[in-house]
């Protein structure tokens, strides 16, 4: 069983039981890591069995997969890890480039809902995290998640800093689901029942970090080059429990996103393990 894991310390709190052996892994379970944008094609080649995968990845090929209950990377307001840098107000950047990471397929095409909302239409170009595009003086506007977001939001060189997460609870009241836990159709035919040992594995991890999270803000701090405040902060802020409110949040994105084109169609939201079972 093929398990894909985010790189980004943002998903630590979901694979820390994991990682300290507090939580069992299956002998046979492979932990592969990747970018967001790599797990989700990596999960659509079958390459991987089970992944945390974009939201929007999920609308995109959602016959393919099922969702895992109650796990999500999701915010109810302020994400801090995902931002949006800009020179200028949003409304003057029509016909300037804005740069969005390829990172992201959720936060970037949340950000092109935003501008269509706002009737801006910017010249999108992408770039790969790491490329260090946002140290360019030309840059205009810049679309960071991650590690990246955490250390430039304090920086001074773009004087407009819009945090996604935040601008999605003003705008709709609901949280914001950015990933997702999914599972090929394929593999839960061929292996149910390995499917929900990992399943179960990740809600206990997660549950053990939520536990230990003063042990995770540490590392976090050791890893990052953040105060163990911003840390603590951070981790405690951001939601890894796909409740309805989340799932309610999601539906309206998916909705507001084929009204504007930017999905072929709305997903239906299916379940493994089925929801029925749970109670």
């Amino acid at each position: 069983m093929k398990i894909g894991r985010i790189r980004y310390r943002s998903t630590r709190p979901v694979y820390y039981g994991l990682e300290t052996g507090a939580v069992a892994m299956g002998e046979e379970w492979i932990m592969v890591e990747g970018t967001p944008a790599q797990l989700n094609e990596m999960l659509a080649k079958g390459e991987l069995d089970v992944s945390v995968v974009s939201c929007v990845e999920y609308a995109c090929h959602w016959r393919d997969y099922y969702v895992m209950p109650r796990l999500c990377i999701g915010a109810d307001g302020e994400v801090k890890s995902v931002l949006f840098f800009s020179k200028k107000p949003l409304e003057d950047l029509s016909g300037k480039e804005v740069w969005l990471t390829r990172s992201s397929l959720t936060s970037k095409t949340l950000v092109k809902w935003i501008m269509e909302e706002r009737g801006v239409r910017p010249l999108y170009r992408e770039f790969v995290m790491g490329e260090e595009i946002f140290l360019n003086n030309h840059t205009e506007a810049i679309l960071l998640i991650g590690d990246e977001a955490l250390k430039k939001r304090e920086g001074k060189v773009f004087p407009y800093c819009l945090d996604l997460g935040v601008y999605w609870k003003t705008k709709t009241g609901l949280p914001f689901v950015f990933a997702l836990w999914c599972v090929r159709r394929e593999s839960v035919e061929r292996e149910p029942e390995e499917v929900k040992r990992v399943w179960r594995a990740l809600l206990e991890s997660r549950d053990y970090s939520a536990r230990h999270l003063e042990e995770v803000s540490r590392l976090f701090h050791r890893q990052a080059g953040l105060s163990p405040e911003q840390c603590r902060e951070y981790l405690a802020g951001l939601d890894f429990e796909l409740t309805r409110g989340h799932i309610m949040g999601m539906e309206l994105f998916f909705s507001l996103l084929v009204r504007r084109g930017l999905i072929p169609e709305e997903p239906q939201l299916e379940f493994f393990p089925p929801l029925e079972e749970l109670g």
